[in-house]
């Protein structure tokens, strides 16, 4: 019944003999398929689409959501309950979907068809995919949630703590916690669930029996084709009504299991096997009682359904029609307020510019550019939802986890290189546009400075800005975040005979730009000596000094 260590790990306590039942996950499955025969009754009868691929597929992705619903119950498996390991499973099962369309009820697409998907990527979303897409995904939902709530009605770690744990002061104490939820209240959720969906699908079961038609008054006239429904319904609502009993009577038999192991009651194998086999045989009979039930009559029960559904229709049609009469009502006299305002503003003259607008501006890019861009964005967020799914499955392994993880390597070299040949260019065209001369007005407002116009301490910051200068025209640039220290750095390792030149240069430059003290004449004249020596280090090409 347990996986527990032999030290009592309670921590990782895995009931394995009820969630490794192969016949409830069936009957989960089988329900969540089920709960389909309304609605894709509904889609038959008012569409044209080929829909007979969708059960088997539904029945296949319900499985797989039972299936990673038990594995994310695992203990082992407590770092991968997060919402990217749900979003992967939707796109896996968006992707099924999209080839199924193809194969079994459309065609595969054409270079046509994927012209048109580059340009307008709306196109790739019709009616069938949607449709059925958003069924899938109820029944994959529907799976999920049956599943989990079985999942709670399990034996718990903190069950099996004080179970085993006799004593308060014993250090499994700790697991001596109420249930959050009762298991009573558990199998309730499952039955409001249960009930809810199979009221849902005889709703759209009986909505697929309609017609509507005109009579000779106008009147919107309701008409049931049939009560008889057609096998494949009538099979799938039997078989949603019938996997919902067995279901219950599996939560009953969990509730009772629990109380049972709580009260330290030794049950045995076959009275969970003769449960099994009565509920079975139990559920048999009422299936066989609903096979010989008059189903399809037309007597005065179809007479009275057809009025009831036609009275609330007409209802319904009638509080529309007043509804869009009275805004019709309200907004009738706006019509005159915005008649006078239109005669009352003035024509103003529209200047003969030839502006392009917007449209115009985006009509000269290529038609597709949009779409690719945004099947990009797409493909690259479905991808790594995916990769996070597969991953988590373990599928990922082997030699195609060395094939992707090569790949991965392989971008981020890629990406390196492309990262440093951009900043190289950066840079290399700052250093062009500081060497370009400035044309125009602006050119004649700048006036060279003069050395007796300023002061020590201007001349000071003046030799050191120059020195920078002078080295990015020669390809050194100074980063923004870099200090002047740590850019004396780069500077001497470039030019290492002028390594006391840039040194005493850039300690005169934090001096006059942070200390209040005065500086000498003196000072100014030896430190412009020391530039003169360092800008005719500078002339010499990066590397040369280096070489030497």
């Amino acid at each position: 019944m347990n996986q527990q260590s032999p030290k009592q790990a309670y921590r990782d306590f895995h009931d394995v003999s009820w969630t490794g039942s192969v016949f409830r996950s069936l009957l989960i499955a089988v329900l969540a398929t089920s709960a389909l025969a309304g609605p894709l009754a509904l889609l038959h009868t008012t569409t044209m689409w080929r829909l007979s691929y969708v059960p088997p597929l539904a029945f296949l992705v319900a499985l797989e959501g039972v299936y990673s619903t038990l594995r994310r119950g695992r203990p082992a498996w407590r770092d991968r309950r997060g919402l990217l390991f749900r979003l992967g499973e939707v796109v896996a099962v968006l992707i099924i979907l999209r080839l199924a369309t193809w194969v079994f009820s459309t065609e595969l697409p054409g270079l046509v068809q994927l012209t048109l998907w580059l340009r307008h990527p709306s196109s790739f979303f019709d009616g069938e995919f949607v449709l059925v897409g958003a069924l899938l995904l109820a029944a994959w939902g529907l799976a999920v949630a049956i599943t989990s709530d079985f999942l709670d009605l399990a034996i718990q770690p903190d069950e099996v703590a004080a179970h085993d744990s006799h004593d308060w002061s014993d250090s499994a104490s700790q697991w001596r916690v109420f249930r959050p939820m009762p298991r009573s209240e558990i199998a309730g959720r499952f039955i409001l669930r249960w009930s809810l969906g199979g009221v849902v699908v005889v709703l759209f079961a009986a909505l697929s029996q309609l017609t509507v038609s005109f009579g000779e008054n106008a009147w919107v006239k309701l008409n049931l084709l049939q009560l008889g429904l057609p096998p494949e319904v009538l099979a799938g609502l039997l078989c949603y009504f019938l996997a919902g009993l067995l279901l219950a009577s599996q939560a009953r038999l969990a509730m009772l299991r629990g109380r049972w192991y709580n009260e330290k009651l030794d049950i045995g194998a076959p009275v969970l096997r003769r449960w099994h086999q009565t509920s079975f045989l139990a559920v048999l009979l009422v299936a066989g009682l609903a096979a010989l039930l008059p189903i399809g009559s037309t007597g005065p029960l179809a007479t009275a359904l057809e009025f009831v559904i036609a009275l609330a229709w007409r209802i319904a049609s009638l509080l529309g029609m007043l509804l869009v009469g009275l805004m019709a009502l309200l907004l009738y006299p706006l019509r005159y307020l915005f008649s006078q305002l239109s005669e009352e503003t003035p024509q103003l003259a529209q200047p003969r510019l030839n502006v392009p607008t917007q449209a115009e501006a985006t009509s000269r890019l290529p038609d597709w550019l949009g779409g690719v861009v945004l099947w990009i964005v797409l493909a690259l967020i479905a991808g790594y939802f995916l990769v996070s799914y597969l991953q988590a499955h373990g599928l990922l392994r082997g030699r195609l986890a060395d094939v992707l993880t090569a790949l991965r390597f392989w971008w981020r070299a890629r990406w390196a290189r492309l990262n440093a040949s951009a900043q190289a260019a950066t840079a290399a065209l700052r250093a062009v546009l500081r060497r370009t001369p400035v044309s125009g007005p602006v050119a004649h407002s700048q006036r060279p400075v003069r050395l007796s116009d300023l002061g020590p301490r201007e001349k000071v910051r003046y030799f050191y800005l120059r020195a920078l200068q002078r080295a990015a025209d020669r390809g050194v640039i100074r980063p923004v975040h870099r200090t002047p220290l740590e850019f004396a750095g780069d500077l001497e390792s470039q030019w290492p005979a002028a390594e006391d030149d840039v040194r005493e240069l850039t300690e005169a430059f934090l001096a006059a730009r942070y200390d209040r003290r005065d500086i000498a004449v003196t000072q100014a004249q030896a430190i412009q000596s020391v530039w003169r020596r360092l800008m005719a280090a500078l002339r010499d090409r990066v590397g040369e000094k280096a070489s030497q």
